[in-house]
């Protein structure tokens, strides 16, 4: 029964070799495309991963008054010497 429906998809892939291509070429893209992202989601998952103390990692995020959807990441000098005090 397999060997019956590999038959009948290569004839129709060499009888309607324009949307085969077609076919293959959207197919191939958005493997691709999904390859790419999952690469980028596994490498934004990582960062940071390799510290000793990772589960005391924080980032510090300053909030817009105007559009507190907007956050801005910053660091300074005091927030080290805050941390080094034991606040």
């Amino acid at each position: 029964m397999f060997k019956n429906y590999l038959k009948i998809s290569f004839r129709n892939l060499w009888k309607y070799k324009g949307y085969s291509v077609i076919n293959l070429a959207g197919l191939a893209t958005g493997m691709a495309c999904f390859i790419l992202i999952l690469l980028w989601v596994q490498d934004e998952l990582s960062y940071d991963k390799f510290h000793e103390n990772t589960n005391r990692l924080f980032r510090v995020v300053r909030l817009d008054r105007d559009d507190p959807s907007q956050g801005v990441y910053w660091s300074n000098g005091f927030l080290e010497y805050w941390g080094k005090r034991g606040h």
